[in-house]
């Protein structure tokens, strides 16, 4: 029968914590979150090994092997979010270890957790920041800004480290109520405000990208460029109000792109 403090034989389990080494341990390991991912369980082996470290802290024998068994039960998450719940799961588990805490209570939280943390972690990086960056370095490299791809890789793995290193340990801090704290950033405003600026900057970079084709063949249009960003940049807005997938934009992008330079050039094909 399951206890409420799983280390009868290791009288000073009570008095243990996990430590900050152990959780820099952690840390490294979410990087490898999604590397044994699977149909079955999804990034339940991934989590468990992350959680090792911690764990083995905490328990010995048979109640390290109840306690890993918990945290290989079904689990799928945003990979950068996940770490607050590493965090908070620790916490947790330390204690369940010093007997205040039933061991369901972890996964009672991870199955209520992994879900909300899986949305905002899909808006805000996979929806608003990488498209937003990827749109940003788009138009910069169209105006002769060589390095606009290399900022788009500073920026975005800042955001996505600092989401890391500030969840684990959050989440160690206050446990469950690590949520409050990760609502003060106001991440889903942010997603729904970023989707208007990568519109703009997709229809500045077609507009770019026209003007280089159009004076690379025959100098006709000209004076329009400025038309032409403001309706390109109106079209973009109107479809993400229309909820239109950032993705599907950003591929619409690069083919028009193309089928433009494409048609110019066969238009208006190139002396000498």
């Amino acid at each position: 029968m399951a206890t409420t403090a799983p280390l009868d034989a290791d009288a000073g389990a009570a008095a243990r914590t996990v430590g900050y080494f152990a959780l820099w341990r952690v840390l490294w390991r979410s990087f490898f979150f999604q590397s044994a991912t699977n149909y079955e369980r999804m990034q339940n082996v991934g989590f468990a090994y992350c959680m090792l470290p911690a764990l083995t802290r905490l328990y010995r024998g048979d109640a390290l092997q109840a306690a890993m068994t918990r945290h290989l039960e079904f689990f799928n998450s945003h990979p950068y979010m996940a770490d607050a719940l590493l965090g908070a799961s620790i916490k947790l588990e330390e204690q369940i270890a010093a007997g205040r805490l039933p061991p369901a209570a972890v996964q009672r939280f991870k199955r209520c957790m992994m879900g909300p943390m899986a949305a905002i972690g899909d808006s805000f990086f996979w929806s608003s920041l990488k498209p937003f960056g990827a749109a940003w370095a788009i138009a910069g490299v169209l105006s002769g800004i060589a390095w606009a791809p290399l900022a788009f890789l500073v920026l975005y793995n800042m955001f996505h480290l600092s989401m890391r290193v500030y969840g684990l340990f959050a989440g160690y801090q206050y446990g469950e109520r690590v949520v409050e704290q990760l609502n003060r950033f106001e991440l889903p405003r942010f997603s729904d405000r970023s989707h208007y600026l990568a519109g703009a900057f997709l229809g500045i970079g077609a507009a770019l990208l026209a003007d280089d084709a159009m004076r690379s063949t025959a100098a006709i249009g000209d004076g329009l460029e400025p038309v032409l960003m403001v309706l390109l940049a109106v079209i973009f807005l109107l479809c993400l109000k229309r909820k239109m997938p950032m993705l599907l934009l950003l591929y619409g992008f690069a083919a028009a792109c193309v089928g433009l330079v494409c048609g110019l050039n066969a238009l208006f094909p190139l002396i000498g």
